[in-house]
């Protein structure tokens, strides 16, 4: 094998090992890069050109096919030709996130699922003082957590609309089962319809935090850089509640 084709076969090899990496089987990747290379090939020829065994090379055309990645033309034989490259990425792409979203789903509804198990057999109890919590929509997520899992009492302090975006329908539903409390900054009040979320005070500084039934705390330390902390120290749970009845911390709304 001189210098040229060595040269080929190992950027084939390494684009078929990219293409396993997004799901494709060996074969599959393989029959694709012979057909890029070609106007049009029959089942029979692609055997030829790729070594692939007559007895795998339907399933292969198969799943390329189910892939979005090649056009067949019917007859006898059937011809298979590669879509653009380009066209054959945005299917693979779609199938991707697809997959993704089904997969999510379904780790969700594990979540929900394990969620009354854990919190039954005192999970919540084996946080040892505090943990950090990383990233705007894990911290909002958690919150409605908290929120949702109230058994008595939420009190909540947001200065952030876009955190109070995302938490005003968890308080909405937690109003009708719990004593809610909220306290916010002057601007979230004035251009807002807070009433409906409950009793909703004036917050003098910047905070955003969460507290479910003086059991858990979670205090947002930066949600501009999503940094946050849950804790069940009942210190820190105290002085925070006691910040809410403070009127110089927490004014009453006119």
């Amino acid at each position: 094998m001189g210098p040229v084709e060595k040269a080929n076969q190992t950027v084939n090899e390494n684009l078929i090992s990219r293409y396993k990496t997004l799901g494709l089987s060996t074969y599959a990747a393989r029959a694709f890069l012979a057909l890029v290379s070609q106007p049009s090939a029959s089942a029979g020829t692609l055997c030829k050109l790729t070594s692939i065994p007559d007895s795998k090379i339907y399933y292969v055309l198969s799943e390329l096919s189910k892939r979005g990645m090649i056009a067949v033309q019917e007859g006898t034989p059937n011809i298979y030709k590669a879509l653009h490259p380009k066209e054959a990425q945005s299917n693979i792409k779609q199938q991707l996130i697809e997959e993704l979203n089904y997969k999510t789903g379904i780790a969700d509804g594990l979540a929900e699922a394990l969620t009354p198990i854990y919190e039954s057999a005192g999970g919540d109890g084996d946080i040892d003082l505090a943990y950090v919590i990383h990233g705007q929509g894990n911290i909002a997520r958690k919150m409605r957590d908290l929120i949702g899992s109230a058994q008595k009492e939420v009190l909540v302090y947001v200065s952030d609309k876009e955190l109070l975006d995302g938490l005003e329908s968890s308080l909405v539903k937690a109003r009708e089962r719990v004593d809610t409390k909220l306290a916010t900054t002057r601007k979230l009040w004035e251009t807002g319809d807070l009433g409906k979320l409950g009793p909703v005070k004036i917050l003098a500084c910047y905070s955003n935090l969460v507290i479910s039934d003086m059991r858990m705390l979670l205090t947002v330390s930066s949600w501009k850089d999503g940094v946050a902390v849950m804790t069940n120290d009942k210190a820190l749970i105290t002085m925070s509640r006691e910040y809410y009845e403070n009127p110089r911390c927490c004014e009453e709304t006119r």
